[in-house]
């Protein structure tokens, strides 16, 4: 009986072990990027597949490691499990990743005034759809609309629909979504940051990291083109974007950003 109650616990502790030190998967030699498949995950579709950043793995569907929501828990745990090397995520899940494990960092902001404000014409709104776990988007409801203003938090795959049944009289939204709704479209302050670059602090060493700074900024300087920013929309999401558009885009202070980070000697 004695030997029965080792065997479990020896199990148990193996199981332990599994569950808090998950392995990586096999490793193909491809540079593992994280992103989500809205706005922010566009400047590293046009890196990979225009800039040519070769070797690179872009995860944008994460069926294994849902990180679409990127505030979600699990995308802190793909990257604490070492899935990926670097990462697009939002301000909000950057800062909880990195209170809860130092192995990374914020390489630069990317992406300012992606989350757009989509209300009903002419009318003043009591509340406003926002995406669960994102502080930074009630803060944009609460600088355009005041403190009165109530915020509704929801998967952020039912904020359209809460917004076609009128269950809320405006959604914060991605912008590339945001643009294929009807109503007014609003944006928050100026240079508000709604996207940062993440990275894993020993990627930092390998030269591939250095080709994908420089690609990257590249890639930001482009794609505040118009002329690109309308081909890549076109081939990231297959939406024919039109000239006023992106004036529009560009009235609402959407822009690719980055900072290049400090090199040390």
């Amino acid at each position: 009986m004695k030997k029965i109650f080792v065997v479990i616990a020896v199990a148990a502790l193996l199981l332990l072990a599994v569950f808090l030190y998950p392995q990586r998967e096999e490793d193909n030699g491809k540079v593992k990027i994280g992103a989500p498949d809205d706005t922010g995950g566009m400047i590293i579709h046009y890196l990979v597949n225009e800039k040519g950043y070769e070797g690179a793995e872009v995860q944008h569907d994460f069926e294994l490691y849902p990180v679409k929501d990127c505030c979600s828990s699990t995308s802190q745990w793909a990257l604490s499990s070492n899935q990926y090397e670097l990462a697009i995520m939002c301000p909000d899940a950057a800062e909880s990743l990195l209170e809860k494990d130092d192995r990374f960092e914020i390489v630069s902001p990317c992406l300012m005034n992606s989350d757009i404000v989509v209300v009903e014409p002419g009318l003043t709104p009591n509340k406003i759809g926002i995406a669960q776990n994102r502080s930074h988007q009630a803060q944009i409801v609460a600088g355009l609309f005041g403190q009165d203003c109530a915020t509704a938090p929801m998967l952020p795959a039912a904020i359209p629909y809460a917004y076609e049944k009128n269950a809320v009289d405006g959604v914060v939204v991605d912008a590339l979504r945001g643009f294929t709704m009807t109503g007014d479209k609003l944006a928050g302050e100026a240079g508000h940051i709604t996207y940062v670059l993440v990275v894993n602090k020993n990627f930092k060493e390998d030269p591939r990291y250095q080709k994908f700074i420089d690609l990257f900024q590249q890639s930001v300087e482009e794609l505040n083109n118009p002329d690109i920013l309308i081909e890549e929309i076109r081939k990231y999401k297959n939406i024919d974007f039109s000239r006023e558009e992106v004036n529009q885009w560009n009235r609402l202070g959407i822009k690719h950003v980055f900072t290049i980070p400090e090199m040390r000697g």
